[in-house]
């Protein structure tokens, strides 16, 4: 009778790139926790913000993406199915539930300091916070470390027979993010590309502290900036990636071909680097999860160490930021209150179908250039939605920059 009572939590959405969706599926699962549902990972062809195609689905690897790099999470299809059946299966209902989660809930884990945490608490300006990082990584790492979140073993494999072949006493960690790396609402001083050549100078200090014999595994996303590199630093230059590197300043996330593959180095990246002795980054999540991963990896972000443009308080953010703070706090309480969820009616190959008594599909984004039809005036997905609108136009008036 316990288990027809259970509810579950089905996380079937998230963002695009590889590290942003174990954001979202790491805030979710938060969500779960704080619920009392237990979670249900189940990331298809077509879970990418609701509907769009999730860019590292291959049909060959099969229906979950998640199961390609993490061990499963949740019951078998055919008990999941069983438990749709029973009514006991939610889901979140809109897209900007999910970005009120990633953006707007200060409970969830942040890995970039935007919405809450740049509007009302500006931690992506100025010296670097290190209290408020350590916290955001404990609270992601409490999922890996209860047994939720396991990597599969077939990456760990490849991440120790790499590190036994080529690794030496003493590693290097260097993480650059190029290609479509801009101000997405962390602001400009984390928003910036931070170029080869500013990593120099920490590279040689290094070097010049350590054995002769160091080496420098570098994770980028540019295949341009890993040549500049092998240049400046011949026969210490280690690399794990071909796939997923870009020629161009365009991100080869949607590229054609080899598309489990990428992710694939991307995960086993961060689990490089978190094996490394010390890491020089920029603000961008790969990094940020080998941190995450390895607690006791010491550090310098370059994005906090320069920051050219000089954050300031408006006179509108000084009463803006206290009313975000209230309307998300009451966004909250009616999203956890029930707003948020729907009852999952049926889950197929390329979509989840909700609300078994009138059945709509869950995706907001439909095949080709489709969208679904508008939320129905005072349901929660509209009352959501405009929620969302309003925190997004409120909050790039707490701040002005100059250079």
């Amino acid at each position: 009778m316990q288990h027809e009572r259970q509810k579950y939590l089905l996380i079937c959405n998230t963002a695009d790139g590889f590290a942003a969706q174990l954001n979202g599926v790491i805030v979710q699962l938060q969500l779960a926790q704080r619920l009392g549902y237990e979670p249900i990972i189940y990331l298809h062809k077509r879970s990418n913000m609701f509907g769009g195609p999730n860019p590292y689905y291959e049909e060959s690897r099969g229906d979950n993406v998640w199961t390609y790099y993490y061990e499963p999470v949740g019951p078998s299809p055919e008990a999941l199915n069983t438990l749709v059946e029973r009514g006991q299966v939610f889901t979140i209902s809109t897209a900007s539930e999910l970005f009120r989660l990633f953006r707007w809930d200060p409970r969830s884990w942040y890995i970039n300091p935007f919405g809450f945490y740049r509007s009302v608490e500006n931690t992506a300006d100025g010296p670097h916070p290190s209290a408020w990082w350590t916290e955001q990584r404990r609270r992601a790492r409490a999922f890996m470390e209860n047994g939720t979140v396991r990597f599969a073993s077939a990456m760990t494999d490849q991440v120790d027979q790499f590190v036994k072949d080529k690794f030496s006493p003493t590693v290097l960690g260097l993480q650059l993010r190029g290609s479509d790396k801009y101000d997405y609402g962390s602001g400009p001083n984390l928003g910036r590309k931070v170029l080869p050549e500013e990593y120099f100078p920490y590279i040689d200090k290094y070097l010049a502290d350590h054995a002769e014999d160091t080496r420098i595994f570098v994770a980028t996303d540019q295949r341009q900036w890993l040549n500049i590199l092998q240049e400046a630093y011949p026969g210490k230059i280690l690399s794990a990636a071909e796939a997923s590197l870009s020629d161009s300043d365009q991100n080869s996330i949607f590229a054609a071909g080899d598309k489990a593959y990428r992710g694939v180095e991307v995960l086993i990246d961060m689990l490089l680097l978190a094996r490394c002795d010390h890491l020089i980054k920029c603000h961008a999540a790969v990094g940020e999860m080998a941190l995450v991963i390895n607690p006791d990896l010491s550090y310098v972000d370059l994005n906090y160490e320069t920051q050219p443009a000089t954050a300031r308080r408006t006179l509108a953010g000084l009463i803006l930021a206290p009313l975000l703070r209230g309307v998300c706090a009451v966004w909250g309480g009616l999203a956890e209150g029930g707003m948020s969820l729907a009852q999952v009616a049926s889950i197929e190959d390329e979509e989840v179908r909700v609300n078994p008594a009138r059945p709509r599909s869950l995706n907001t984004k439909l095949k080709g250039s489709q969208k679904a039809p508008r939320s129905p005036i005072l349901s929660g997905r509209f009352v959501s939605d405009v929620f969302d609108q309003l925190v997004n136009r409120l909050a790039p008036h707490c701040y002005t920059y100059k250079d």
